[in-house]
């Protein structure tokens, strides 16, 4: 049975995409149509939806399913034209290669990545209210942050077709991922005609690694006493996160020689420690699996730069009008970055700018009208989003690096090789050099900002500049390679293909700690797209959970566990009710750190532990409806559980799970009442 709704789950989700990508294709490119398709509608939903809530829209499924099969019947000439059925063969390859990613691995965990934090983000969205909606993580305030919009993309699609968030979950990633290497696979056929050329520089972006992947199994290698299982996740995250880092792992001499470590008496101050500067590329979200804001910076990055491809290359007849919304659509990219993933605004910014400068220094200027319609139509979309934006947020302005925390210069060039050489390459033929030095230059000034400036988050000390390289250098990276690697590749002089395809072949390597990663990870919970099979496993989890998806939405209050990163509120939010209260850290961080989310915090802690004195007053104060008690609260205590009832006996019953341990719910009394 779970087969069969996946299949007809995706097929409706595919009848929806190909019946908007006829649509748009009147105009745009299959695959761009596609991608500015799924696009444009979600930011219209939510602009609107900010000024009325449009519930879960289950019930408008058949009635767009029964519109794209008229679609597809008006269109009927249209889908037997080789240009439609190429563009979605593609798409089906590159979702089924995203998707079954999360297919076999679909746990969310709350302890890798921000997977939970993510699903959070999403839940907001889902009872479809007036936006900004409820934070179900901080109830009374609303859910106002920054960065969510590729969160409210995943709730409409779940709403739309009546999913459960977690399945929602998995899907959207499989399709933004999907989409995204759509997009790769367009930009590269613009330039380069051979097909394995294409399938090279799509295998780069989608499973490369960095700079090190070739030189981390002889500079780390293997411990003697360490399984393969050890070394399959080792490896995967070494890549993207080796400086200040993995590089701390070095065991060979190979790598000591290349990567000494740094000795007491080196060190510049005597509490010196090497920055942590990751980079996450394209190719890592699939190992880290979370449904987070750089998804969709990848995703408005590949559709700017195929947008980009098919302006800069021979127009087909009839193509020259429609070119102007295209400059259309790259502007309105920038606007919705804001909302989509807010770090890579200012790259996003460059990114246009240094085309346009480019199209002036040429004599061939934009069009300028529609940039500025373009930029002005995503500004005024994403506008209601921007205007409630929570007023407290936490300050990160933007500063100089400091000298110590810079990149030590081998690192650095190691880490970035593959973009220095196809840069160079992508300079060499004099035909396509003028838009080579427009990507060139766009990519190494963002290249040279990064190691410039940083933004000043919460993190200090080594971590100064984590958040600030983790996002910016992933980014750039991959789009740099994409770029200057398809110009390279689509070379006249044989010189410069094969040196191209040697530097992406190297950097492919990562397909080898993929490939050991998929095999030596369990895959017990594949096909299991809810994410909650883990949890759920054990019987009281299961039950609570059972029970709670099936009762009124109310607030739920669980104990405090952590600060973040635990399972605090994964029974509220696998059966999508409130919580009284997320991780702490979290929430401080995004409701601009007040004081009363410790205070809370520390209050909750009391509460378990039976310490807290006029406990229902404190509840009533928090319009608290379910109360879970699982097994591990009865250790803090013994005696808290007789205590609690004791005291919130008149105001709530007490309903059972376990007796041994003893588990369950108090529920509120006044919860079933009609």
């Amino acid at each position: 049975m779970q087969s069969i709704f996946l299949l007809g789950s995706l097929l409706l989700l595919w009848l929806h995409l190909a019946g908007a990508s006829l649509i748009a294709g009147r105009w745009l490119p299959y695959p761009l149509a596609r991608a500015c398709s799924v696009l444009l509608v979600a930011l219209l939903f939510c602009a609107t939806e900010h000024f009325v809530g449009l519930g879960r829209l289950s019930w408008l499924w058949p009635i767009s399913t029964a519109g794209m099969l008229f679609v597809l019947y008006l269109f009927r000439a249209e889908t037997r034209t080789v240009a439609f059925r190429h563009a979605e063969r593609v798409f089906i390859i590159c979702f089924a290669a995203a998707f079954a990613w999360k297919f076999v691995f679909p746990n969310i965990y709350p302890n890798m990545g921000e997977r939970a934090a993510d699903l959070y983000f999403m839940l907001n969205y889902y009872p479809g209210e007036r936006l900004p909606p409820l934070d179900i993580w901080y109830p009374p305030f609303r859910f106002d942050f920054y960065y969510a919009f590729m969160h409210y993309g995943a709730a409409l699609l779940g709403r739309l077709f009546g999913w459960q968030p977690g399945f929602a979950y998995n899907v959207a990633f499989g399709l933004m991922m999907g989409l995204s290497l759509t997009l790769v696979w367009y930009f590269a056929s613009r330039f380069i005609t051979q097909r394995y050329g294409r399938w090279l520089l799509a295998a780069a972006i989608a499973l490369g690694g960095t700079g090190i992947t070739p030189l981390i199994h002889f500079a780390v290698g293997q411990p003697a006493n360490h399984p393969n299982e050890w070394a399959a996740t080792e490896y995967m995250w070494g890549s993207a996160r080796f400086i200040g880092n993995f590089d701390t792992k070095v065991n060979t001499d190979f790598g000591r020689a290349l990567f000494p470590l740094m000795r007491p008496e080196n060190k510049p101050t005597p509490d010196f420690e090497p920055h942590d500067l990751p980079m996450e590329n394209f190719g890592y979200q699939f190992f880290l699996g979370d449904y987070h804001p750089p998804v969709g910076g990848f995703f408005l990055l590949f559709l700017a730069l195929g947008l980009l491809a098919w302006l800069e290359t021979p127009a087909a007849e009839g193509e020259v009008v429609r070119r102007r919304l295209a400059q259309g659509l790259f502007a309105l990219t920038v606007p919705v970055m804001l909302i989509t993933n807010t770090w890579i605004f200012p790259f996003s910014v460059m990114l246009l700018l240094s085309w346009a400068a480019w199209r002036q220094w040429r004599g061939d200027p934009p069009d300028w009208r529609a940039v500025i319609g373009g930029g002005l139509l995503g500004a005024l979309l994403v506008y209601p989003y921007l205007s409630g934006l929570a007023a407290q947020a936490i300050q990160t302005p933007i500063k100089l690096v400091p000298m110590l925390a810079h990149t030590p210069p081998l690192r650095f060039v190691i880490f970035f090789w593959p973009l220095l050489v196809l840069m160079a390459l992508a300079l060499v033929e004099r035909r396509t050099r003028p838009l080579a030095v427009c990507f060139v230059l766009a990519f190494g000034a963002m290249l040279v900002l990064s190691e410039l400036v940083y933004v000043d988050d919460p993190s200090g000390g080594k971590y100064d500049r984590t958040n600030t390289t983790m996002k910016w250098w992933g980014w750039l990276y991959s789009g740099g390679v994409l770029a200057c690697g398809a110009i390279a590749l689509a070379s006249a002089r044989r010189w410069v293909r094969m040196a191209a395809a040697a530097s992406l072949l190297l950097i492919c390597s990562y397909a080898f700690d993929v490939a050991r990663y998929w095999w030596y990870t369990p895959k017990s919970d594949a096909g299991k797209l809810d994410g909650a099979a883990w949890f759920v496993r054990e019987p009281v989890n299961r039950d609570l959970v059972k029970y709670l998806r099936s009762a009124p939405r109310g607030i739920v209050l669980e104990n405090w566990l952590g600060d973040a990163y635990t399972n605090q509120t994964l029974v509220a939010m696998f059966s999508q009710q409130v919580s009284m209260l997320g991780w702490p850290n979290h929430v401080s961080l995004w409701h601009g750190a007040p004081q009363s989310v410790w205070n809370e915090s520390n209050l909750i802690k009391a509460f378990y532990k039976g310490e807290l004195p006029d406990m229902p007053n404190w509840l009533a104060r928090h319009k608290v409806d379910y109360i879970v008690w699982m097994p591990a609260d009865n250790q803090a205590n013994p005696q808290a559980f007789n205590t609690i009832n004791a005291a919130i006996g008149g105001y709530y019953y007490w309903k059972p799970f376990s007796d041994n341990p003893l588990a369950g719910l108090w529920i509120h009394r006044e919860v079933n009442k009609p």
